[in-house]
């Protein structure tokens, strides 16, 4: 939690300080670089939020398997980010003191099994598909999800042919262009 309380409030958390700021990229470790891209919101806000109510579930009994399971992708993600960018001086502190807050957490879990392997047996027991599609339904889906994602750009295409209609349909055709030169590129 208290790692969550700190990006609330600017005491080094995140950023970097004004001297670095001065110096170009190519000067500034990959930490400081990380450290400084972290700092900007909604980023930060969110981290902290996600930290301090895992840190909340984890207190209470109720929800303890909450926070525990909410923990792991927090950490994980941490870990690798210190792994990533972290100078190799150092990453042994930092990864070994968040593998041992995961080994804990994997302790809560384990402490909790029965539990965990009721949901677990509830979620991928007896599973069976109600639905039962022929081989062309599944040749189709891969153009249906694209299709479907480019649904909600219909309305700001059409807000923007009103209101800058020579700037969209410049920009639909060159969208349509770089679309005809990938098919070309991927037919040969």
């Amino acid at each position: 939690m208290s790692f969550g309380y700190a990006k609330f409030f600017d005491n080094g958390q995140f950023g970097i300080s004004p001297e670095e700021l001065n110096k170009p990229i190519k000067e500034l470790s990959l930490f400081k670089v990380m450290w400084y891209l972290f700092d900007h919101n909604p980023f930060k806000m969110i981290i902290g939020i996600c930290q301090v109510l895992c840190g909340a579930l984890l207190l209470y009994k109720r929800t303890v398997i909450i926070g525990a399971l909410f923990f792991l992708p927090i950490a994980f993600n941490i870990l690798i980010m210190d792994i990533t960018f972290m100078d190799s001086s150092m990453v042994n502190g930092f990864a070994s003191r968040l593998g041992y807050y995961i080994i804990l957490d994997l302790l809560i879990l384990f402490y909790y099994k029965d539990r965990m392997l009721i949901v677990f047996k509830a979620t991928t027991g007896n599973m069976n598909n109600k639905f039962r599609h022929s081989l062309g339904m599944y040749l189709v889906s891969p153009v249906l999800a694209v299709l479907l994602s480019l649904m909600p750009l219909i309305p700001v295409v059409l807000f923007y042919l009103v209101a800058e209609p020579d700037e969209m349909m410049h920009a639909l055709g060159n969208a349509w262009q770089g679309l005809t030169k990938a098919t070309q590129h991927f037919l040969k």
